[in-house]
Order: structure tokens, then sequence, then C-alpha cells
């Protein structure tokens, strides 16, 4: 990966109270905002969302509580399980997301939970006894935020603004909550807290949170840049899936979350909490019309978002390693990591 540094952020603020109100001044300027971000850096920030502070103040503190708990209790929810819909816990080091790009390294410093309706997982616990109504009041919310920026997306490639609708029914979208803890030792060489990945679906959307060590992105030029954390905001950018559907238009942007500095002068534990919008398992992924070029074939064959995923899934664990997902009965020991 390039290695070069520019702590001025390319990433653009885009408020996007036009459309979450319904007004139609001012949504052109939104959508040229969109779609600039999303062909030059694939990343925004948006303000104007309408979710409130509460509900992610409720499933930051229920995952916290999770978080602080004793190992043995943590560790009771497994990386997969027998309930779709269930629980997923992976223990800190248990995934090396650098290796989604074909890179060789050790395990992340990160400890997660995962949830989504369609992927099978673990019973969920009682304690902390708010943690799944928590959760599933977020996820509600942030599909209902990604509905809202499938419209912008559409708006901005040139479609009806409800194109999307149909090939989102049924989506195998899924959360995730990071906790980042501190660093009491300092990190083997070239670990991250989250080594250097795309995702591989359509958008994501992430709550950051202001403490050292943060994520960043790599910009076309080949060098890594802050992300702007602005309070009460969230990071949006979008994916593999996205990308292939804009024959490589759009840009899904490596990004990367670095260590604290070894004298930050303040806590360095961060929790970001990341809503993954996916396809359902069916949904064919091909060359959209206003991408296509009369006489030039698309870079990529049409493939089913199941299949895609899959694809990924293996360069990423092995061809050994599968995905478990709502139309796939669970087998013993097959992780059923949401697809990020």
């Amino acid at each position: 990966m390039p290695l070069g540094r520019d702590r001025r952020s390319p990433v653009p603020t885009i408020d996007i109270t036009p459309f979450t109100t319904g007004q139609a001044a001012g949504q052109i300027g939104v959508v040229d905002d969109v779609r600039a971000a999303c062909e030059d850096i694939g990343f925004f920030v948006t303000t104007g969302h309408g979710i409130p502070e509460a509900l992610v103040a409720r499933i930051y503190d229920a995952s916290r509580t999770f978080f602080d708990l004793p190992a043995e209790e943590k560790n009771a929810i497994g990386e997969t399980g027998p309930v779709m819909g269930g629980l997923m816990h992976f223990a800190l080091g248990k995934e090396a997301l650098a290796a989604t790009l074909g890179n060789r390294t050790i395990g992340d410093l990160k400890e997660t939970l995962d949830f989504g309706p369609g992927f099978w997982g673990d019973g969920w616990p009682a304690n902390p006894p708010d943690l799944e109504p928590a959760w599933r009041e977020y996820y509600r919310s942030m599909s209902e935020l990604a509905a809202t920026l499938r419209r912008i997306f559409a708006a901005a490639i040139g479609l009806e603004a409800d194109y999307f609708e149909d090939k989102f029914q049924g989506h195998l979208s899924s959360l995730r909550v990071v906790d980042y803890p501190e660093q009491p030792v300092p990190p083997a060489p070239g670990q991250l807290r989250a080594g250097a990945h795309s995702d591989y679906g359509v958008l994501t959307i992430l709550r950051t949170e202001d403490a050292p060590g943060g994520l960043q992105v790599c910009t076309r030029a080949g060098c890594w840049t802050d992300v702007p954390h602005i309070a009460g905001s969230f990071v949006v950018n979008i994916g593999d899936a996205m990308m292939r559907w804009t024959n490589d238009r759009w840009v899904s942007t490596p990004h990367r979350v670095v260590n604290p500095p070894t004298d930050p002068g303040q806590p360095t534990r961060r929790q970001s909490i990341a809503y993954f919008h996916n396809l359902p398992h069916d949904t064919v992924i091909e060359c959209l019309p206003p991408f296509r070029e009369a006489g030039t074939p698309p870079k990529y064959p049409a493939i089913t978002y199941g299949e895609y995923a899959e694809l990924r899934y293996r360069q990423a664990h092995g061809d050994g390693k599968r995905l478990n997902l709502a139309s796939d009965a669970p087998s013993p020991g097959a992780n059923s990591l949401p697809v990020s």
C-alpha cells in the first residue's frame, strides 16, 4: 500500500437535510455533491440525517457494557451459531482485514460484535438486558437512512429515484460494533487497529468516536488521509458492489484504522458503530445502464451478490471457509461473519 500521508482530508461534508425533510429545494446540490464524492474518493461525512443522538447513545452504551464484561462471559457468544439473526462475537485479534486485499498480517487490535437478520449467530445474552433491543432499533433506523441514501445515489447516477428499491427487498445488511481497546504494550510490526481493506457491499454508514487512533482513507494519489470527525455526523462510503455496478466510475476506497500515538496524553479507547448495506443473495450485479458504452464490454461479468460475497470471503479467509446466509443451513464451525 502507498506510504504517503496527507492530514488535509479531501473527504467532504454533505448536509442531506433536503432529502430527510422532503424539501425539493437543495436536493440537486446534494446529488451533485454526492456524485462528486463517490467519483473522487468514495467517502463523505453526512449531516442532516435525522437520526436521534439518544438512539446512538443507547447502542453505544449497551455495547460498551458488553465489551466490559469478563472474557469468559463474552466468549460464550461464538463466531457463528444456530440462531438466524443471532449475535456474533469476535475476540481481540481474531480478524485481519488486510487479508481481504491480499496482504499477510497478524490479527487486528479490535474486538467486535456482529448482527444481521439474514445471518446465523448465537443466542443473544441476557446481560446486558438492553443489548438486543438497542441493536434492533438502531438497525431499523440505519436501514431507513440507507433507503434515503439509495435514492440520492440513484439520482446521482441518473436513474429514477426508485430504481434500486426492488433490488433491496430482503437485503442482507448487517451491523457491527467495534471496540478498539487501550494499547498498554506496543503493537507488533505492521499491526493496526484495523488493517487496510475495502467493504464488500453497496454502502456503509459509520459512527466514529473522537479519540486518538482513527479512520484513514487512501486517496487516488496514494496518500493516507484522516477522515474528519464531526460531532453528530456519520461517515458514508461506497463498497465494492457499488463500484462494480458503476463499472469502476465510483470508487470503493481502501481504508484502515490506525494505532494511537505512543504518548497521546488522553485515553485512546474508541468504539465505532458500522452498518453495512448489502444486497439480497440473488440480486444480480451488472453494469448499470448509464455506465455502459456502445461497443465496449463492461469490466465485469454479471454475478449475483451471494456469489460475489462468497468469492470475496474465500479470497480473504481461504477456500475452506464460506458464508452462512439466510438461504443456507448453518454448518458446524462455519464462519458467518457479516459481509463488510
